[in-house]
């Protein structure tokens, strides 16, 4: 294909696939990137001459897959920044954590402890109670739990967070 008809092919079908993409992906610069990467795609594919509305129809379920497929890369990249996130903060409520287990009579802090999860979210309650009472691990939590290990992890270190507060606030 000559560079003129690249242009004219780009042209004639870049609106469409650039709303389909927006759509999907919700940002600008993302529905450019996968526009032109999917027309790229087609322009290096095999399909050989197709109709018209045989190549509109392929170049929009192109696009479709290459949206959906970009939304799953910044999934992806979101989880394991949220992951390094929660480390540190993990580190930050582990310390908090021992610290009040520390300073406190250990009946008394487990009692007050089991106290204060009645009233929390099921969520929360039951995982705390999976790994800090039943000694449960992650990936064994999230088993019996059937739902991801990086969703036992969030919900362990949110309801921890939460514990804490509640317990300081209990105190004051």
């Amino acid at each position: 294909m000559a560079h003129q008809e690249i242009i004219r092919f780009y042209e004639k079908y870049k609106r469409k696939l650039y709303n389909i993409a927006l759509r999907i992906t919700g940002d600008s610069l993302d529905a450019e990137d996968v526009v032109q990467d999917t027309v790229i795609k087609y322009l290096r594919s095999s399909t050989g001459k197709l109709a018209d509305q045989q190549v509109e129809a392929w170049l929009c379920k192109a696009c479709v897959r290459a949206s959906v497929d970009m939304l799953r890369v910044r999934k992806a990249l979101k989880i394991k920044l949220e992951r390094l996130a929660e480390e540190d903060s993990e580190e930050d409520c582990s310390r908090q954590w021992e610290d009040m287990l520390m300073r406190d009579e250990p009946r008394e802090m487990i009692s007050c402890i089991r106290k204060v999860m009645q009233g929390m979210p099921d969520g929360y309650r039951v995982v705390l109670s999976l790994l800090l009472f039943e000694g449960y691990d992650y990936a064994e939590a999230a088993q019996i739990l059937q739902v991801e290990e990086s969703t036992v992890r969030s919900q362990y270190l949110r309801g921890k967070r939460k514990l804490l507060g509640l317990i300081n606030d209990m105190k004051d």
